[in-house]
C-alpha cells in the first residue's frame, strides 16, 4: 500500500490521542499515594479523578465552535501545548484545591482536542475509507491508557508520584509540535461552507429527536462504567493483595489494551450487521449486557479474593466490551442523521455522555468510604449499565433488529 497523505494525519491524530490519554490515566494508578499524601478519603480523590470531566463536558461545544471560525488545526495545537503544561502543573499541586483544579485545566485541553480532531480527519479522508480513520484514531484512546497505566505504576515507584505527570507531559509537548509543524488546515472548510450547510439542515434537528434522546442518555452509563473502572481498577487491585503499585498499574492496563481488539472487532462485526439490513442497536445492547456481566464477576472476585490473574483476565473482557461498544455507537449516529449536523451531534452526544464520569470515580469512592470495599461500586455499576442497556434497545424501531430510522425520515 502507498503511502499517502492522510496516512500521515492518521499517524500524528493517534499520537495526540495516545499522549492525551496517558496523562488522562496516569492519575488513577497513583491515586492512592496522593490520598495518602493529602489525607483525603476516597470520596475526595474520586472527585480528583473526576475533576478533568468537568471541564471536558463544558468545553465540547465551545471548542467545536471556535474550530469552525479559527480553523482547527490552531485549536488542535493550544489545547494539546495547555493540557502538557497543566499536567506538570499537576505534579506541583501541594493540595487538594490545587490539584483539583490543575486536573481542571487538563480537562479544558483534552476536550478541545476531541472537537476538532473528528473534522480533520474527516477532512483528509477518502470517503470510501472515513469509517477506518475514525476507528483507528479511536485506538490511540486505548494504546494511551494502556501506556499511561504501565509507566505511571513505574514512575510513581521509582521517583515517586510527582514525576509521573512531569514525565508523561513530554509526548504532548511533542504532539502540539507535530501538528503545529506538519498538518495543515483543510481548505473548504471554513465559515461559510459550514453556515450554509446548517441552513440547509437545522441544528435544532438533533436536540428535539427522540431516538437521539435514548442514545444521548444510554450511552451515560457507557462512559460511567469505562470511567469508573478506568479510575479505580487500581485500586481494586490493591484491594486484592497486590501490593506492588508497578503490577498493579501493570494488571490495570489490559483495561486499555483491551480497546483495540475491541474496537476493531466490533466495528467490523457493527459493519457487516448493517449491509445485512440488522441495524446496529442490537449489538450494541449486547455488549452493554456482556460489560455488566464481568463488572458483576468483578464484585465477585473483589469478595471472595479471587487472584489478581483472574481479576486482571476479567478486567480485559469488561474493557473489550466497554471500548468495542463504541464503534457501533457511534457508526449508529452517523446512520440516522444528516452530514450537515453530524459534528454537531456527535459533540452534544460526548457532552451529554460524559456526565457519567461526573458521577462515577466520586460515588464509587464514596462507596468505598463507607463500605470499605470496591465491591459494592462494581453492583452499582452493573445496575446503570442494564439501564443504559434498555434505553439504546428502546430506539426505534425499540427492541427489534431492523435498522435504526434516520431521523430526516421521522422529521418528514
Amino acid at each position: 500500500m502507498k503511502w499517502r497523505n492522510y496516512h500521515t494525519v492518521w499517524v500524528i491524530m493517534v499520537f495526540g490521542w495516545v499522549a492525551n490519554y496517558m496523562v488522562r490515566s496516569g492519575l488513577s494508578p497513583v491515586l492512592i499515594p496522593i490520598r495518602e499524601e493529602f489525607g483525603l478519603t476516597y470520596a475526595e480523590a474520586g472527585l480528583v479523578g473526576s475533576a478533568l470531566f468537568y471541564a471536558y463536558v463544558g468545553i465540547l461545544f465551545p471548542a467545536g465552535y471556535i474550530g469552525d471560525r479559527l480553523g482547527r488545526k490552531i485549536v488542535l495545537v493550544i489545547c494539546t501545548f495547555w493540557w502538557a503544561i497543566a499536567s506538570v502543573l499537576t505534579g506541583l499541586a501541594n493540595s487538594f484545591l490545587t490539584l483539583f483544579l490543575s486536573r481542571f485545566l487538563t480537562g479544558i485541553g483534552q476536550g478541545s482536542y476531541f472537537s476538532n480532531d473528528r473534522p480533520i480527519i474527516n477532512a483528509y479522508t477518502p470517503r470510501e475509507k472515513a469509517g477506518l480513520g475514525q476507528g483507528i484514531s479511536f485506538i490511540g484512546l486505548g494504546t494511551g491508557m494502556f501506556l499511561g497505566y504501565i509507566l505511571a505504576g513505574l514512575i510513581s515507584s521509582l521517583l515517586g508520584w510527582r514525576y509521573v505527570f512531569y514525565l508523561l507531559s513530554i509526548p504532548s509537548f511533542v504532539a502540539a509540535l507535530l501538528i503545529l509543524k506538519i498538518i495543515k488546515e483543510p481548505r473548504g472548510r471554513g465559515q461559510d461552507t459550514h453556515l450554509a450547510r446548517r441552513t440547509e439542515v437545522p441544528l435544532s434537528i438533533i436536540f428535539r429527536n427522540r431516538d437521539l434522546w435514548m442514545l444521548y442518555i444510554g450511552g451515560i452509563p457507557g462512559v460511567y462504567a469505562v470511567w469508573m473502572a478506568g479510575t479505580w481498577v487500581p485500586g481494586m487491585f490493591e484491594e486484592l493483595g497486590v501490593e506492588s503499585l508497578a503490577i498493579s498499574a501493570l494488571f490495570a492496563s489490559l483495561l486499555g489494551i483491551s480497546a483495540i481488539p475491541g474496537l476493531t472487532i466490533t466495528g467490523y462485526v457493527s459493519d457487516k450487521l448493517g449491509k445485512r439490513k440488522l441495524g446496529r442497536k442490537g449489538l450494541i445492547g449486547v455488549e452493554f449486557f456482556l460489560m455488566g456481566l464481568f463488572m458483576f464477576l468483578m464484585g465477585l472476585a473483589i469478595r471472595q479474593h479471587w487472584s489478581a490473574l483472574t481479576a486482571a483476565f476479567i478486567i480485559f473482557c469488561f474493557g473489550f466490551f466497554a471500548w468495542g461498544l463504541w464503534a457501533p455507537f457511534y457508526a449508529l449516529i452517523a446512520d440516522m442523521v444528516p452530514k450537515e449536523v453530524q459534528g454537531s451531534c456527535y459533540g452534544l452526544t460526548n457532552s451529554i455522555n460524559f456526565i457519567g464520569s461526573l458521577i462515577a470515580p466520586a460515588l464509587t469512592g464514596w462507596i468505598k468510604d463507607v463500605t470499605s470495599s470496591f465491591e459494592g461500586g462494581c453492583y452499582l455499576t452493573v445496575v446503570v449499565i442494564l439501564i443504559g442497556a434498555i434505553f439504546i434497545l428502546g430506539v426505534s424501531p425499540p427492541f427489534r433488529l431492523k435498522p435504526e430510522i434516520p431521523i430526516h425520515q421521522v422529521e418528514d
